[in-house]
């Protein structure tokens, strides 16, 4: 057995559904057909990334974040990678003779190196559920503007991929003694195990995911080309396992061949019928497996077709239900405006009867103030008249008063006074009184 391989492969993923369905493959939120649900616990987010943060949102939350995004200063090209997922691993030969945590914190450091640091790496998983340990790291390729920028760390001269794989191997591969492999070889190599779970895979009917929907009135859901983006992979999947079906098919007759090859004909005729009748159920799987790949393909185009019929008649729609939002606003507000105008006159007829009552309280109060100084005035005559003996006399008057005797109670005072006061003040008086 030779020295195991290191391995680093490169996805491109150039939609929002894309990053979508990498989040729902590496968080396992569906069935993967080779993971161990036992194992699924045992599966590692290396990165700082938040359980309720998915692929689309730390996405979403880097490109508003961004000097060259912000504020609508440049929209995303149409021809952009989104993010880029790297697939790192081993040969098998290598499982339990490799420090995990080790070869974690080297595939860490060495994606944070050459891909604009540990801040453009959104996710690492490491996946123990299945067969051999690997990572699966989303980084998002983000230049030093804060640009989409995949031709920076990716693209470029065509040595470009080859100098990548040098480099994993000289930072990650070496000190865990894999090795790098053949370079410039396009060979792509794939172990007899993988090879039996494309043929089993091939028994069951392929599912599509559902097109993601828009959650509001002003949200786009996934277009038409993200959609089929997002399920090409699928269809490409299930054309491989088909291919593969076949592949066994024709390794099943040749064995067939070499066994009546060495028994020279004498084959039992049980046997021969028991595997010409596996050979008719194997054809007949491909067969149906035809079928549902056709009618997979026929419904996403069907699919596509729908949603893009949706993107013609969507602005459309928006724009009704704008008007008739403004149309019903400015209803309420001609509503409101005519209450404002009665609650005004309201208000400003209250207002008069306010400042009239005002005036009528103002009136009132001068004349209980005059009120209040005759009665001191009184309690003061009433006074001096009690000093002098003659408070009786009031009394007198006050009840005559009442009777309506008022002229013979100033007679009777006139004449108490003239008997009482000095000579020269009653001379002083009466001539005052002819003066009159």
């Amino acid at each position: 057995m030779g020295i195991a391989k290191e391995i680093c492969r490169i996805e491109k993923l150039k939609s929002v559904g894309a990053l979508g369905g990498a989040y729902q493959h590496n968080l396992r939120l569906k069935d993967i057909t080779n993971a161990d649900e036992t194992k699924t616990s045992y599966n590692i987010e290396l990165t700082g990334r938040l359980p309720q943060k998915s692929y689309v949102d730390c996405f979403q939350d880097m490109i508003h974040s961004s000097p060259w995004y912000e504020n609508g200063n440049h929209k995303i090209a149409k021809n952009a990678v989104y993010a880029v997922e790297f697939m790192l691993t081993f040969g098998g030969e290598a499982k339990g003779k490799i420090d995990i945590d080790s070869w974690c914190y080297n595939n860490i450091k060495w994606l944070s190196a050459h891909f604009g640091g540990p801040q453009n790496i959104i996710s690492a998983i490491l996946h123990m559920d299945e067969r051999t340990p690997h990572i699966h790291a989303i980084v998002i390729p983000l230049d030093e503007k804060g640009k989409l920028n995949y031709t920076k760390y990716l693209g470029g001269s065509k040595y470009r991929l080859s100098e990548l794989q040098d480099s994993y191997h000289e930072e990650v591969g070496q000190f865990h003694n894999l090795d790098r492999g053949m370079k410039g070889s396009k060979a792509r190599h794939q172990d007899i195990d993988n090879f039996y779970s494309m043929i089993n895979e091939a028994a069951s009917p392929v599912k599509l995911p559902e097109p993601e929907q828009k959650t509001g009135l002003f949200k786009k859901g996934e277009t038409a080309v993200e959609y089929q983006e997002r399920i090409t992979p699928i269809i490409q999947h299930a054309h491989s396992v088909s291919v593969a079906k076949e592949a066994e098919n024709i390794l099943l007759k040749k064995r067939i061949a070499d066994i009546e090859h060495l028994q020279e004909g004498v084959v039992p005729i049980d046997l021969y019928n028991e595997t010409l009748s596996e050979l008719q159920n194997t054809k007949n799987q491909l067969d149906t497996q035809k079928r549902e790949t056709l009618f997979c393909q026929n419904w996403a185009m069907e699919t596509q077709q729908k949603y893009d019929d949706l993107d013609r008649t969507l602005p459309e729609k928006i724009s009704s239900a704008i008007t008739k939002a403004t149309c019903t606003l400015h209803s309420i507000i001609n509503e409101q405006k005519s209450k404002y105008q009665k609650l005004k006159q309201d208000f400003d007829k209250l207002m008069k009867d306010y400042t009239s009552l005002k005036t009528k309280y103002s009136d009132i109060q001068k004349k209980s103030e005059h009120i209040q100084e005759l009665e001191h005035d009184r309690e003061l005559m009433y006074a001096v008249m009690d000093n002098n003996g003659i408070s009786h006399i009031y009394d007198k008057h006050k009840r005559n008063m009442k009777d309506g005797f008022i002229m013979s109670a100033r007679l009777e005072i006139a004449k108490y006074k003239s008997r009482h006061q000095p000579h020269s003040q009653h001379a002083r008086t009466t001539h005052r009184t002819q003066a009159r």
